[in-house]
C-alpha cells in the first residue's frame, strides 16, 4: 500500500491499520499463548519463593509448622481429633512430604500452596482455551494473577493447593471422552481436593450440577463421572467425626460466624473492591450466565450440537461462581464458622465468567487491546512485588519482640504475659530464647467471650499445649503464683488487659507503639 500522497490523517490511518493487523497476526499464533503462560508461571514461581524466604508465619501458618512436625505421624492424627487445628490429615500429609526439602521452612512449607496457586494458572488456561482461544486461556490466568488469591499462594494453609486440585478437575471433567484416562483424572484430582479442607464437599454440587446438564443434552448418563463424584466425598465422611469433634471443641463461640456481612465481604475479598461494587458484579454475572444458558437452550435440540456442548462448562463455571454463596448458606443452616477464605474456589467462576462475558472478543482484533492491557497490569504488580522482599527483614527476625526481650531485661525473673492468643504463638516463634522461656499465655474461656467475643482461639492453644511445649496457663491459678508479671497487650482477641484493669491490678505503662502495649502488672 503506498501512502506517500495521502493525507496525515490517512497516514495515521493506514499505520495504524498495519499495526492492528501485525498485531492480530501476532495474537493468531498458536505458539504465543503457550509462550507467555510459561514466563508467567516461571516469574510467578521464582517471585513466590522469594517472598515467601522473606515472610514470618502468622497464627494459623504456625498450627501447621507445629502439627505438621509431629512425631510420629499418628501424633498428627491425635492432635487433629483433640481439635487443635481444622484443617484435614490429608493436607497434612502434602505438608509433611513438603517438610522433606531440604529448605527454610518459612519456603517448603508454603510450597504445597505455591505449586497450587501453578496448577490453578494452568487449569483456567486449559478450560478456557477448550471453548474459546488460547488468548482467552491466558487472560484468564493473568486475571487469577491478578487477583487477592494470590496471597493465598504463599501461605503454608490448605487453600491453594484446594483451588488447584479443583481447577485441574475442571479441565479433567471437561475432556471426558477424549482419552479414556480423563475420568480416573478426574477422580483422583476431585479428590485430592476435598482431602484438603472438609468444606471442599460442597464443590461437588457444582460438579454434578455440571454433569446433570450434560446427560440432559446427551440423553446418556456416564456412571464414571458420578462415580468419580462419590469417591472424592468418601474423604469428607472419613474424617467426619473428627470434624464434628472440632466443631463441639471449638465451634460454640467460634471466631467468625456466618453473617449476612461477612457473606458480602467474601467476594469484596475475591474481586478487591468495595462490598458493595462486588456485590453488583456478582450479580451481573449471575445474569450473564443465566442469559448464555437461555441462548444455548434456545439452539437446536437434537443430540448434542455443538452450540450446545459448551453449556455444560457455563454451568460449571456458573456453580463455582456461586459456591461461596451455597457454601455460606449450609454453613449458616448447620451453625458453623465461616470465613471468606472458606470459599476461595469461587475465584475460578470469576475468572472463567469474565473471559466467558467477553468470549465474542477473543476471535476480533480488541483481544489485543485486552491482553496487552493484562501483561501491563501483571508487570506493573510483578515489578513492584520484585523490589518489595529485598526491603523486608528476613523471616526469622520480629521487631516486635526483640523490643520486648530488651524491655523485660528491666524485670528479670517474672513472666511475661502475651495478650492475644495470636500473638503469643507468633512471640513463641520469633523471640530471642532469652525472652522465649518467660513467656506465657493467660487462658480463661468466660472472660475471652464476654471481653473478646469468642474464645476459640484461647482454646485452641489450651489443646495445642497438649502437644507442644508452650507455657497456657489458667487465669485463675496464674493470678495466685504471680502477684507482679508483665503484659504485652494488643492484638487479635486480646482480653487480658481489660480483665486486669476490672480487677483493679496497678498497670504501670513501660512502653507504647501503635500496636501494642507493655505494662507492669501488680496486685
Amino acid at each position: 500500500m503506498d501512502i506517500e500522497g495521502a493525507k496525515p490523517e490517512s497516514k495515521l490511518s493506514a499505520l495504524a491499520g498495519r499495526v492492528g493487523s501485525a498485531g492480530a497476526r501476532v495474537m493468531a499464533s498458536p505458539r504465543l499463548a503457550p509462550i507467555l503462560l510459561l514466563a508467567v508461571l516461571v516469574w510467578e514461581f521464582g517471585l513466590l519463593i522469594l517472598q515467601a524466604s522473606q515472610k514470618r508465619f502468622w497464627y494459623d501458618e504456625l498450627l501447621t509448622l507445629h502439627i505438621s512436625g509431629l512425631q510420629p505421624l499418628s501424633a498428627v492424627w491425635r492432635a487433629l481429633k483433640a481439635g487443635v487445628d481444622a484443617m484435614t490429615l490429608g493436607y497434612y500429609l502434602f505438608i509433611r512430604a513438603a517438610r522433606l526439602v531440604r529448605a527454610d521452612p518459612h519456603i517448603a512449607l508454603r510450597l504445597p500452596s505455591i505449586l497450587g496457586y501453578v496448577l490453578t494458572l494452568l487449569g483456567v488456561y486449559w478450560f478456557a482455551r477448550k471453548r474459546l482461544t488460547p488468548i482467552a486461556g491466558l487472560a484468564a490466568a493473568l486475571l487469577i494473577a491478578l487477583s487477592p488469591f494470590r496471597d493465598y499462594a504463599m501461605e503454608a494453609r490448605s487453600y491453594g493447593l484446594l483451588v488447584g486440585f479443583f481447577a485441574i478437575a475442571t479441565v479433567f471433567w471437561q475432556r471426558i471422552g477424549e482419552k479414556r484416562f480423563m475420568t480416573p483424572l478426574f477422580a483422583a484430582s476431585l479428590t485430592l481436593a476435598v482431602s484438603c479442607h472438609y468444606v471442599a464437599v460442597v464443590a461437588l454440587s457444582c460438579f454434578g450440577l455440571a454433569e446433570l446438564t450434560w446427560s440432559l443434552l446427551s440423553r446418556r448418563i456416564r456412571w464414571g463421572v458420578w462415580a468419580a463424584c462419590v469417591l472424592a466425598a468418601s474423604p469428607f465422611f472419613f474424617s467426619l467425626p473428627v470434624l464434628m469433634h472440632f466443631r463441639e471443641a471449638l465451634g460454640k463461640h467460634y471466631w467468625s460466624r456466618p453473617g449476612w456481612s461477612v457473606a458480602i465481604r467474601s467476594y469484596s475479598t475475591y474481586v478487591g473492591l468495595d462490598n458493595k461494587l462486588a456485590l453488583v458484579l456478582i450479580l451481573f454475572f449471575g445474569m450473564v450466565v443465566g442469559n448464555s444458558l437461555l441462548r444455548t437452550l434456545r439452539g437446536p435440540k437434537d443430540g448434542m450440537p455443538k452450540r450446545r456442548s459448551g453449556l455444560p462448562d457455563i454451568v460449571l463455571t456458573g456453580g463455582l461462581l456461586f459456591y461461596p454463596a451455597l457454601l455460606f448458606v449450609l454453613v449458616k443452616l448447620l451453625g458453623s464458622g465461616y470465613a471468606p477464605r472458606y470459599g476461595w474456589p469461587g475465584i475460578l467462576g470469576l475468572a472463567l465468567g469474565a473471559v466467558y462475558l467477553v468470549r465474542t472478543v477473543w476471535r476480533t482484533r480488541s483481544s489485543t487491546y485486552l491482553l496487552v492491557a493484562l501483561l501491563v497490569a501483571f508487570a506493573v504488580q510483578g515489578s513492584s512485588d520484585f523490589w518489595t522482599p529485598h526491603k523486608a527483614s528476613p523471616a526469622g527476625v520480629d521487631r516486635r519482640w526483640t523490643e520486648l526481650a530488651e524491655l523485660s531485661r528491666g524485670e528479670p525473673g517474672i513472666p511475661v504475659a502475651i495478650g492475644s492468643p495470636e500473638a503469643f504463638l507468633e512471640a513463641v516463634e520469633y523471640s530471642p530464647p532469652e525472652l522465649r522461656g518467660r513467656l506465657v499465655e493467660v487462658v480463661d474461656e468466660e472472660s475471652a467471650l464476654r471481653l473478646a467475643g469468642a474464645d476459640s482461639v484461647d482454646r485452641g492453644n489450651r489443646l495445642l499445649a497438649q502437644f507442644i511445649p508452650v507455657h497456657v496457663e489458667d487465669l485463675a491459678a496464674f493470678q495466685a503464683a504471680y502477684p507482679k508479671f508483665l503484659v504485652r497487650s494488643g492484638g487479635p482477641w486480646e482480653w487480658l488487659a481489660q480483665y486486669l484493669i476490672e480487677r483493679r491490678y496497678r498497670l504501670t505503662l513501660l512502653s507504647k507503639d501503635a500496636d501494642s502495649s507493655v505494662y507492669l502488672a501488680e496486685r
